[in-house]
């Protein structure tokens, strides 16, 4: 059977919770599912593009990782830290300290030409998945903000709300993300559903999770903020390009 499902995950050490998805969608979907982890180096990105070029029109590619409203993310070194390095270091262990921030950019974002996209990274419905249509891409599906490390939750100055704890809300928001993600797609392509139904069965999805905090788990003190993060979550969901489009198919 032909693979008509890409997966394309960018190797970062803040987005390995993500490997909960592709590991469910190639267990469940094991006959149609390829995926591709992006490593820390130009050949595996020149690779992945290939493979984006090379993958059925009638497959759903699902890019997982980070994201800005003009470009998605490629791998990072385990080592790269913006600190200085000397060049006898990156000699030495170059995937260790590369890091392509900008890799899917208005210059290439042609490859997703006649491509249908799930694009899970933070600020995908921005003009990233408009510029993917207007190069020719079927359907872009994008997500708003995703604040999933305690470095994003800061940012957001949850720290300084009294009987707070970040890693709570980190580590639920991680969950959430993976369970609601992996349901969705699985369902919605063995039902052969269209990506209008999928948006409409995330945001029903997370919003029994969203009732699961306020009702029945009182006891956590974060129950709002998660709540609220998730609601952030489903609305921040745009479609461009044909929301009719079944993923696969």
């Amino acid at each position: 059977m032909q693979r008509l499902l890409l997966i394309i995950h960018p190797e970062d050490s803040t987005t390995g919770f993500l490997d909960k998805i592709k590991n469910h969608l190639n267990s469940e979907l094991t006959s149609i599912t390829h995926h591709y982890n992006v490593k820390p180096n130009e050949e595996s990105h020149e690779n992945c593009l290939q493979s984006i070029l090379d993958h059925p029109k009638n497959g759903l590619i699902l890019f997982m990782g980070h994201g800005r409203s003009n470009y998605l993310y490629g791998a990072k070194g385990k080592l790269f830290d913006n600190a200085f390095i000397s060049e006898d270091a990156k000699k030495e262990h170059p995937e260790d300290y590369f890091y392509k921030e900008e890799f899917i950019t208005f210059d290439n974002i042609d490859s997703f030409k006649g491509k249908k996209i799930f694009c899970l990274t933070c600020n995908s419905n921005g003009k990233i998945g408009l510029e993917a249509i207007r190069k020719g891409a079927k359907v872009f599906l994008g997500f708003g903000d995703l604040p999933t490390s305690i470095e994003e939750l800061k940012e957001q100055k949850e720290e300084n709300k009294p009987g707070t704890s970040l890693a709570k809300i980190e580590k639920a928001l991680k969950t959430e993300i993976n369970y609601i993600i992996k349901k969705s797609i699985t369902i919605c392509i063995q039902k052969n559903q269209t990506f209008e139904q999928l948006v409409d069965l995330i945001r029903f999805i997370t919003n029994q999770r969203i009732s699961y905090y306020l009702v029945d788990q009182k006891k956590i003190s974060e129950r709002k903020l998660i709540a609220n993060y998730l609601y952030d979550f489903k609305q921040g969901i745009v479609i461009y390009g044909n929301r009719k489009e079944k993923l696969i198919g």
